[in-house]
């Protein structure tokens, strides 16, 4: 943000403004090279999740990113430059001068010479004469000497100031606010959309749903040359349980999601017969599904038996219309993003006041 700035007199004889050292130099490196660390990750976490990975908006979230981190690479290079040059320093401010000592050296500037003052983008207090100018880096000093120090001077372009701040605070909000959006996107609810009839009745075309993604720990995806994603369990409530309805991606499928009901976990012995399905030996009450259970359609009978570790069998409510682990198998857990949690919306129910839908997920 530029800011044009003009000289007046004090109501003190001077003012003097230390750079920071000790402590507080500690806590304001720290405080920007977490920044440096945040940013990176950042713009590899939004890229790697939907909808940007492999889309034409993940090349601008690398663009993006990358010259945002660049904008704070060059200023954090510029406070330690300016940090080693004035360290120890300050600057005195006197009704008819301004002083900078720093090192073994000291710049003196007679107020009369002084053309105009500015801060630049990083926070440099630029002291413009005739001939040359001079810079003191007024980031280096305490907020509270820094708010002190831009009250001794008249702006020049009040307007204009008051504006590129509500551009820069607009524009900080909004940045902060989406990468929040996009972790709590991936890591504790997501909204969707059910395309398919494979869940009826329970769940029906154009059903919109939330998704949590607490109870079995969230999936975090693959940034920074991982081999896969990965399923953080050990941060989850519990693990997967018989009757959940689950959103997943089946095994070979990374374009889109899928919803259904697990049926058998790890450990349980599955077997479908005579259109019922059993678990470890009993047939399970299922009153939800629509049709009879079968492998017709099915080329091999890929569940029958003991469920691996690590794998769960789900199947779709409508047993008749739907692709499930009849089809792909077993469902490896770390596919799985989370659980059906509550129907908040189907635009043709609304349209006829039908609100006897609406609520938590069975």
């Amino acid at each position: 943000m530029l800011q044009f700035l003009r000289f007046e007199k004090l109501e003190a004889d001077n003012a003097e403004f230390n750079i920071i050292s000790g402590y507080e130099a500690f806590k304001f490196f720290t405080k920007r090279f977490f920044y440096l660390i945040l940013l990176p990750y950042a713009t590899s976490f939004i890229a790697a999740i939907e909808p940007f990975v492999n889309s034409f908006f993940e090349l601008w979230v690398y663009f993006l990113g990358a010259m945002i981190t660049g904008i704070f690479i060059l200023r954090f290079i510029n406070y330690i430059i300016k940090y080693l040059k004035y360290k120890n320093g300050r600057i005195l401010i006197s009704q008819d001068s301004i002083k900078i000592f720093y090192k073994d050296d000291e710049i003196l500037i007679n107020a009369i010479d002084i053309t105009y003052l500015e801060v630049n983008i990083l926070s440099n207090l630029i002291i413009r004469e005739k001939d040359k100018r001079t810079s003191f880096p007024i980031v280096l000093l305490t907020d509270e000497d820094r708010k002190k120090i831009l009250s001794i001077f008249n702006d020049i372009a009040p307007r204009r100031t008051a504006f590129l701040k509500k551009i820069w605070d607009l524009f900080d909000a909004l940045l902060v606010a989406f990468i929040l959006a996009m972790h709590i996107r991936e890591f504790i609810i997501q909204a969707y959309y059910i395309p398919t009839g494979s869940m009826e009745d329970t769940l029906l075309v154009g059903d919109h749903l939330m998704v949590e993604k607490i109870t079995y720990g969230p999936v975090f995806p693959k940034i920074f040359n991982m081999e896969k994603p990965k399923h953080l369990d050990f941060i989850g409530l519990r693990g997967i349980e018989r009757g959940d309805i689950v959103i997943f991606r089946p095994p070979d499928e990374e374009e889109k999601d899928f919803i259904k009901r697990c049926i058998a976990v790890q450990g349980d012995e599955l077997h479908i017969e005579n259109g019922y399905v059993y678990v470890n030996g009993q047939k399970i009450d299922e009153p939800y599904i629509k049709g009879t259970t079968s492998y017709r359609g099915f080329s091999k009978k890929r569940i029958e038996g003991i469920v691996p570790e690590g794998m769960v069998v789900v199947l779709g409510d409508n047993r008749e219309n739907s692709f499930d682990s009849r089809g792909f198998g077993y469902l490896p857990i770390e596919r799985i993003k989370g659980r059906a949690f509550v129907l908040y919306w189907n635009t043709e129910h609304i349209k006829n006041l039908d609100f006897s839908r609406y609520g938590l997920i069975r």
